[in-house]
C-alpha cells in the first residue's frame, strides 16, 4: 500500500474509492450499511455498521501503513461481524469488499478456506486488485466461490470506476432479509445464538443463592407469565433461559411451542427461532429441538383419523390485540401482529389473521384447519 505506483500511493486512493462507493451507494440507498477492518499483521475492526458517512469518512483518513496482509484473518473477523448482523431481523445482503495487492502472508487463516465458508453463508466477497497481475490470482478466486464481483485496477482512475460500478449495482437485492439468504438450515442453526441461563445471566453469587432457594424471584417467562414450567412443571431455574440480545426470559419449552406455532419449516429444520420481542436469531437447545421432531414423526397420519365428509363452515370475528396475538403470526402474510390493527380469528382452529389477508384467503379457507370461514 506504501507503492506510489498509483499517485499519491496505493493507500491513498484506495481511501478515495472507497469513499466513492461509500457515497454513491447511499444516495442510491440510505439504508446501506458499512464496517470497516484494516489488517496488516492482524484484522482490526475500525467501526460496527452505520450508515454515517462522516464517521466512515474519518476512519478511513486515519488507516496508516503497517505490518503483514493477514488476509485470511481480516476475512475471518468480517464473516464474524456479518454473522451477528444477520441473527438481526433487519440484517441487508452481506458483501465484504476486499482492496489489496492480492499479496498475503501465510497465517492461521487460509483466505480460500473463508472464501467456501462466505459461499455457504451466502456472503459474496468482492475485491479490487492493486498491482501487477500475478499467475496465482488469489483475489479472483475468492470472488467466484463466493460470487462476488471482481475489478482489476491498473490505476486510479480505474480504482474510482470499479468503486461507482460496485455502489450502484444490485441496487434491490441488497433489501432482502435474513430469510431470503440463507436456505441451508444447517448454517441457519450455526449462526444462531444461544440461549442464556439463569446462571449466566445473573453475576452476583449471593442473588444466586437466594433465588436457588426460592428467596427471590426470577422474572417469569413472557409466553406463559409464570415461574413454573407448564409443560415439566418445573422452576424458572430449571428450564428457564434469557434471549442474549434483548434478556427477555422464556421457559425453553414454551419458546420451542412458540417456534411450532410459526409453521416455518425451515426454522424447524434448522432447530432456530426468533426472539418474539426482538427478532433476534436464536437456537432452541438440542434435546428440545429433538422432542419436537419426535413427536412430527409419531403424530397420527391425517389419513388414519376419522375425518369429517367436508370441510365444515365457521364464522370468524374481528378480535383485539392481545397475548395471544402478541405471540403469533399471520398464516399469509408470516408477519406479526401490531397494536391497534384489526385481526381475523377462525371460529374453529383460533388461528388469527390479519384483516386484510383473511380477505385474500382462497374461498375464505382457513390455511391451518381447512375450514370456509364466513366473516
Amino acid at each position: 500500500m506504501v507503492r506510489t505506483d498509483y499517485r499519491p500511493n496505493r493507500l491513498k486512493v484506495s481511501v478515495d474509492a472507497i469513499k466513492k462507493l461509500i457515497s454513491e451507494r447511499l444516495s442510491v440507498d440510505p439504508n446501506s450499511f458499512f464496517a470497516i477492518v484494516k489488517f496488516s499483521s492482524k484484522p482490526k475492526k475500525l467501526i460496527d455498521f452505520t450508515n454515517f458517512k462522516e464517521e466512515l469518512y474519518e476512519v478511513l483518513d486515519h488507516l496508516e501503513f503497517s505490518g503483514k496482509s493477514a488476509m485470511g484473518e481480516a476475512l475471518g473477523l468480517s464473516i464474524k461481524m456479518i454473522i451477528a448482523e444477520l441473527r438481526k431481523i433487519a440484517a441487508k445482503t452481506p458483501r465484504i469488499l476486499l482492496v489489496t495487492d492480492g499479496l498475503y502472508s501465510k497465517m492461521a487463516i487460509d483466505p480460500m478456506k473463508m472464501a467456501r465458508l462466505a459461499q455457504g453463508l451466502k456472503i459474496k466477497i468482492d475485491s479490487m486488485r492493486l498491482g501487477e497481475l500475478s499467475s496465482n490470482n488469489i483475489l479472483k478466486k475468492i470472488s467466484d466461490i463466493s460470487g462476488g464481483n471482481y475489478y482489476y485496477n491498473n490505476d486510479a482512475e480505474t480504482l474510482l470506476r470499479s468503486a461507482h460500478d460496485l455502489a450502484i449495482s444490485n441496487v434491490k437485492t441488497y433489501g432482502g432479509g435474513i430469510g431470503s439468504l440463507i436456505e441451508n438450515s444447517a448454517f441457519l442453526r450455526k449462526i444462531a445464538a444461544d440461549l442464556l441461563r439463569v446462571q449466566d445471566l445473573t453475576k452476583d453469587q449471593e442473588q444466586r443463592l437466594l433465588q436457588m432457594r426460592g428467596l427471590a424471584d426470577y422474572k417469569k417467562c413472557s409466553i406463559c407469565f409464570s415461574d413454573t414450567n407448564p409443560y415439566t412443571k418445573s422452576s424458572f431455574y430449571v428450564s428457564g433461559r434469557y434471549c442474549p440480545s434483548c434478556q427477555t426470559p422464556y421457559h425453553i419449552h414454551c419458546l420451542a411451542g412458540w417456534a411450532d406455532s410459526q409453521k416455518d419449516a425451515k426454522m424447524r429444520r434448522a432447530g432456530a427461532v426468533r426472539c418474539p420481542h426482538c427478532f433476534y436469531l436464536l437456537k432452541i437447545p438440542t434435546e428440545i429441538s429433538q422432542i419436537q421432531k419426535f413427536k412430527t414423526l409419531t403424530k397420527p397420519s391425517i389419513h388414519s383419523r376419522e375425518q369429517p365428509k367436508g370441510p365444515q363452515q365457521f364464522d370468524a370475528e374481528i378480535v383485539k390485540f392481545d397475548s395471544d396475538a402478541m405471540f403469533s403470526s399471520c398464516l399469509v402474510c408470516n408477519l406479526i401482529f401490531d397494536d391497534g390493527g384489526k385481526i381475523a380469528k377462525c371460529g374453529n382452529c383460533q388461528t388469527l389473521y390479519h384483516e386484510h389477508c383473511f380477505k385474500k384467503l382462497k374461498n375464505g379457507q382457513c390455511k391451518n384447519c381447512g375450514s370456509f370461514l364466513k366473516l
